[in-house]
């Protein structure tokens, strides 16, 4: 957890963009009503007629890509029976993710905010209240109230309540013996409570020297995998691959594995290295088996550790 103890003074790229929940419909096909009441457009522009309004909380599955509009950005969704364009400014997978003292965004989201503790013995997840401090000469930072101002290493915004206490987490984790190289098959969180299931990262990939003589992952993705004892069947998803050649120096590290939302379903965080000292910081929730689909992705934030 060392590099997710570092509490860098530069914010993502993400919360800086938008006054309110900045939403990323690729990462789910469900995404929640952030605002108190969110309209449906028969297009994706706010002049357009009201097809339906949702409340806080209410789920809306996405249809298509998000679409550039008039103002900000829309995507398609269905709701109840209605099909239309709702603003992704009030949209949100359901979960944000922050660092404490990192850059306050320019508005904190309303929702239920945990920190994640670690110990010798594991980790253990908390509600905290978060708030902003201000500093004439630095600007505004993240800040978690007492007694847990300074413990935190990580903050999960909900939508909704999480259950609070011990997240069955490895604390043998460390990013600097972590990383995920071509080859490399990672347990999660090892089986299910019932031991019928059994889950892992696999990483896939070459790195061939180059002609200038340094090397470069090709074709670098990583797969997430489970297995059935009691059906025999497996399940593969790619959760992350390289556009195009990927640095040696910068793969991807697995920073922590756990059961979050204690739903039974693995959880884990993966840290991306990106080139002029930033990292982008991706949050996967297990799920039961489907379609193919093993996780999904429900947040990602990137922090700058340069100028």
């Amino acid at each position: 957890m060392k590099t997710l103890r570092k509490m860098t003074l530069g914010l993502a790229a993400l919360f800086t963009t938008h006054l309110t929940l900045v939403a990323q419909p690729a990462l789910s096909d469900t995404l929640y009503v952030a605002a108190t009441a969110l309209n449906l457009r028969e297009q994706p522009r706010r002049d357009a007629p009201i097809l339906a309004v949702a409340e806080f909380g209410q789920a809306v599955s996405v249809l298509d890509a998000v679409a550039e509009g008039h103002s900000g950005e829309w995507v398609e969704v269905k709701y109840g029976s209605f099909e239309g364009y709702m603003n992704t400014h009030y949209l949100s997978t359901g979960f944000e993710m922050l660092m404490p003292w990192s850059e306050a965004p320019a508005h904190l989201p309303n929702l239920f905010w945990y920190g994640i503790f670690s110990t010798d013995e594991g980790d253990s997840l908390w509600k905290v209240e978060v708030g902003i401090e201000q500093d004439t000469e630095l600007g505004n930072f993240v800040t978690v109230a007492e007694p847990y101002r300074y413990g935190a290493f990580m903050l999960i915004g909900s939508i909704y309540p999480l259950p609070e206490g011990r997240i069955n987490s490895n604390p043998d984790l460390c990013p600097e013996t972590e990383a995920l190289y071509p080859g490399m098959s990672r347990p999660v969180y090892w089986t299910d409570n019932t031991a019928t299931q059994q889950y892992q990262l696999s990483v896939y990939g070459s790195f061939p020297s180059g002609s200038d003589g340094y090397s470069s992952f090709q074709d670098y993705q990583i797969k997430a995998s489970c297995y059935s004892f009691s059906s025999h069947s497996s399940c593969d998803q790619v959760i992350f691959s390289a556009p195009e050649e990927q640095p040696l120096w910068e793969p991807l590290y697995l920073l922590w594995e756990g059961d979050l939302n204690q739903d039974g379903w693995p959880d884990f965080m993966l840290m991306e290295t990106r080139p002029e000292y930033s990292a982008v910081y991706h949050l996967f929730l297990g799920q039961s088996p489907e379609e193919g689909k093993v996780v999904r992705k429900v947040a990602s934030f990137e922090e700058w550790d340069g100028c």
